[in-house]
């Protein structure tokens, strides 16, 4: 039986791979130097919390009657 890869195929895959991480980091390297990285301001939010409940008010009887209606409590 004969070996599936000689030495020189082994050589030719290990190259080409070679090749193309060292074509990866220029493309890097390029990329990094003509788009340089800006810096982001911090966003600050606020902690206060507000009383949304408040400010909605639902109304108790909707206006539309669906064909179903929703439980009071959960089981």
């Amino acid at each position: 039986m004969k070996q599936p890869f000689e030495i020189k195929h082994i050589r030719r895959y290990l190259l080409m791979y070679a090749g193309i991480v060292i074509v990866m980091a220029l493309f890097y390297i390029v990329n990094s130097a003509n788009n340089p990285i800006e810096s982001v301001e911090k966003k600050v939010f606020s902690t206060t919390q507000s009383n949304q409940q408040d400010q909605l008010k639902i109304s108790e009887t909707p206006s539309i009657n669906p064909a179903f209606r929703l439980l009071d409590k959960s089981y």
